[in-house]
């Protein structure tokens, strides 16, 4: 109980530091981080090992996960998808217009209209 409190306290102490300071963080986890940097909970980053560092040159390009999309030469407008579908309806009509003339021996007899 008396535990709880005392971590409430910190939050709330925490809270009201980063308020007075009119410091608003940008999001939950800067708070959160405010708060382990306050009660000296995070330590901070090793230096990473010689080799790593001679390996790696002094400015990484990095590109960006969701690049700009470039133009698809391949790619229809929607006047030419439209004739698309009336050719596949067009031939579609047409094979149902064979498929009619066809007879096959264990179809069953059509029923007069």
């Amino acid at each position: 109980m008396t535990f709880t409190r005392i971590a409430l306290a910190l939050v709330f102490a925490v809270a009201a530091r980063a308020a007075l300071a009119q410091e608003t963080p940008a999001s939950g986890g800067e708070l959160i981080g405010r708060f382990f940097d306050a009660a000296g909970l995070r330590s901070p980053p090793r230096q990473a090992a010689d080799f790593v560092r001679e390996s790696r040159p002094e400015h990484m390009d990095y590109r960006p996960f969701d690049p700009t999309p470039q133009k698809d030469p391949k790619r229809k407008t929607a006047a030419d998808l439209r004739a698309m579908g009336a050719g596949l309806e067009a031939a579609a009509a047409e094979n149902r217009r064979k498929a009619a003339r066809v007879a096959t021996p264990d179809a069953p007899a059509k029923p007069a209209r």
